[in-house]
């Protein structure tokens, strides 16, 4: 991480402080809705992430900090109603993908801080507390999303609509900016044998060690967890029903008897050593000891020259898409072959996709390169200029428009009706 990206997360945090000064307005409520309260302390977190991820400077913009505050509540009022709806009309979600997703946001957030210690400090409150604040805002985020979709699946649009849509629009729908199609292969870095030995080896001397007495499993897990929703906890994960764990470690932790303690069980997160303290029917209550397995520069440097053989390879002859579908780590390369399709560089999400794809004649396969997922080869395929956007040349783009201002028009109608079905009120 850069020096002045930390920093910035640094000042935002004391920024965020300085803010909250008095004890009774942090824990005071925000809002109620149904039988449900939301805290100032709640908002402000959230309020302060919306800040970070738009890189506002809210050291020197006390003003856009409260904007961002009332935009924060909104969307927490919006999602507390959304999950009586939810509720109401028996949705429900993954609890393991909860649990993944809050575990990279805080993995995300302790590495912008510097260390589990000093996001404690800035947000002065426990890990425990920040993570179940995480969990319950990502959970309502993911139900509020899933009955978005469901909703919005039974919205169509016709032809006659688009082209109303375009006559009634056409002065304010602005051009077509400049775009991109690409392709591209992804190779994240796999740890060497070597280095998930290591880890292994590294968890069964811990296990010898509390086995003999010579420490306990919570000073173990204090003192080597790498967890850091659960280390200062001894490893207590406090009980939990199934699905809430990701599969490998769920099957392993259910296997276990009473004070039984695991060999170590692999899962993307690393190894753990999992103990289990009770078993109430379909509930456990359990602990566990993680060591992440560390990438080497030796195993960056086999990604980087495979991805280079790739290249060389297609650029020899070779088909794009077949390398993709045997070598590409992208979840979705069964379904596209490596073909990510047409963007404008505006929009496309990964910085380094935007440098690189800039830099490209139609054509040309980049050397790899290195993004937040991983390690890439891309291609451009086609290089399109900015245009105008006309009925006959871009009726899908026209029709994907209009779809979404109608959808649009419902979900403002559609919540408003829910205001009136839900108690709300706002204390600010």
């Amino acid at each position: 991480m850069s020096r002045s990206i930390k920093s910035f997360f640094i000042c935002c945090l004391m920024s965020l402080a300085a803010f909250l000064p008095a004890q009774q307005i942090v824990d005071g409520i925000a809002a109620i809705v149904g039988e449900d309260i939301i805290l100032f302390s709640e908002v402000n977190q959230y309020a302060f992430e919306m800040a970070q991820q738009s890189g506002t400077d809210i050291y020197n913009d006390p003003e856009g900090f409260a904007r961002f505050q009332e935009l924060a509540l909104r969307d927490m009022v919006n999602s507390k109603i959304l999950i009586l709806q939810a509720a109401a009309d028996s949705i429900e979600i993954n609890e393991r993908n909860v649990e993944a997703t809050v575990n990279q946001q805080l993995e995300q957030y302790i590495n912008l801080a510097g260390s589990q210690e000093m996001l404690e400090m800035y947000f002065d409150t426990p890990i425990k507390k920040i993570r179940e604040m995480l969990y319950e805002r990502i959970k309502s985020s993911m139900i509020s999303q899933q009955l978005q979709q469901e909703k919005f699946s039974k919205i169509k649009i016709s032809r006659p609509e688009v082209i109303t849509f375009y006559e009634q629009y056409r002065d304010s729908i602005p051009e077509l900016p400049v775009r991109v199609n690409i392709d591209h292969i992804l190779l994240r870095e796999k740890p060497s044998p070597v280095s998930k030995e290591h880890s292994y080896n590294m968890l069964m001397e811990i296990r010898a060690r509390i086995k003999s007495g010579d420490i306990s499993f919570e000073q173990a897990a204090k003192e080597y967890s790498q967890d850091p929703g659960s280390a200062d906890e001894g490893g207590d994960l406090g009980f939990v029903s199934k699905g809430t764990f990701v599969a490998e470690f769920e099957k392993a932790a259910f296997a276990l008897n009473p004070d039984e303690i695991s060999l170590p069980v692999e899962t993307h997160f690393g190894y753990h050593l999992i103990q289990l303290l009770e078993k109430r029917g379909e509930l456990i209550h359990a602990r566990h000891i993680l060591i992440p397995v560390e990438s080497s520069d030796e195993d960056r440097k086999y990604v980087i020259n495979m991805l280079s053989t790739l290249r060389d390879s297609i650029l020899a002859g070779g088909d794009f898409a077949r390398f993709a579908r045997k070598y590409s780590d992208d979840p979705d390369v069964g379904a596209n072959s490596g073909r990510l399709g047409e963007f404008s560089l505006q929009d496309l999400q990964i910085p380094e996709f935007v440098d690189v794809a800039a830099g490209l004649k139609e054509g040309e396969i980049s050397t790899p390169f290195q993004s937040s997922y991983g390690f890439h080869i891309l291609r451009l395929n086609k290089y399109l200029p900015s245009e105008t956007i006309s009925l006959e040349k871009h009726y899908p783009i026209l029709e994907n428009m209009a779809l979404g201002e109608k959808r649009s028009r419902f979900w403002n109608e559609f919540m408003e009706n829910l205001y009136g079905k839900y108690y709300v009120e706002i204390k600010l």
